[in-house]
């Protein structure tokens, strides 16, 4: 049964154009797990249906790097979507993620090291995808009340959710965009009870 709906020629065709990422500095072909390959398809539905917010519960070391990637990179190739803001929480993971990015993609994304640097990619209609930290976020939401990228239909991806997605800078954040969708990927959810 696996073989036959797994080889069929519209699952295969949409594995290969979707699922799967040319590593071309290692020559490697990577080819997601079906947990990655279903947290995407859950994000990018929810994006196309308008149907909220969420998470993703995934494992430490359990490729969300990636995943996030291909959750950006299908966001984006969605017509109305202005931008894809991928959200850290320290700046060594700003570095690593970005590297990793470049790994998948090189030029894919776009990375930052200042608020100036992030209000610039903010308007710049070709920096789709960008990388930046949290407090870079905090800092431009503050500054810049009212510019015009709060009005554009933005989905913003947190890294390690359950330390940057609460108290004043998510609220902050629902105040300043008016079109947005939130996703936040987690290995250590935290529960109220």
């Amino acid at each position: 049964r696996f073989a036959d709906h797994f080889l069929a020629k519209c699952t295969l065709a949409e594995m290969i154009s979707r699922y799967m990422v040319l590593v071309a500095s290692e020559q490697k072909l990577m080819v997601m797990r079906p947990y990655q390959i279903y947290a995407v398809q859950a994000i990018v539905d929810c994006i196309h249906q308008n149907c909220g917010n969420g998470y993703i519960w995934h494992t430490t070391g359990s490729g969300k790097t990636l995943t996030s990637f291909k959750t950006a990179q299908l966001a984006t190739a969605l017509g109305y979507i202005d931008k894809v803001l991928f959200v850290v929480d320290r700046k060594d993971l700003d570095y690593q993620t970005m590297k990793e990015y470049d790994r998948f993609q090189k030029g894919a994304a776009n990375s930052n090291t200042s608020t100036a640097v992030l209000k610039r990619q903010l308007e710049d209609a070709n920096a789709r995808i960008i990388i930046t930290t949290i407090q870079k976020l905090d800092v431009f939401i503050k500054k810049y009340k009212g510019h015009p990228v709060f009005e554009k239909h933005v989905v913003i991806i947190f890294d390690e959710c359950h330390r940057s997605q609460f108290g004043d800078m998510h609220v902050a954040i629902i105040k300043s965009f008016k079109k947005y969708h939130l996703f936040g990927f987690t290995g250590t959810p935290i529960f109220a009870a």
